[in-house]
């Protein structure tokens, strides 16, 4: 879903909460990398570490980040 609204244009961000980053650090496969390049803005907490490119940014622009969305999808 993620790349399909990238291909058509929408900006779309994923957000790299703690538990999705525990399960990723026990991914060997590096497929998350690889988004950037399709034009998905990764995004974590700034107190995480994460094995993926991704922005760091502070808890208030977590928060303005989630208001300024038109849709949010939770997996």
């Amino acid at each position: 879903m993620l790349l399909t609204g990238a291909a058509f244009g929408q900006a779309t961000t994923l957000w790299l909460t703690p538990p999705c980053l525990a399960m990723l650090r026990l991914c060997p496969n590096q497929t998350l990398a690889q988004l950037a390049e399709f034009g998905v803005r990764c995004v974590v907490d700034s107190d995480e570490d994460c094995p993926v490119p991704a922005d760091a940014l502070c808890a208030d622009e977590l928060l303005s980040l989630r208001t300024q969305c038109h849709q949010i999808l939770v997996f």
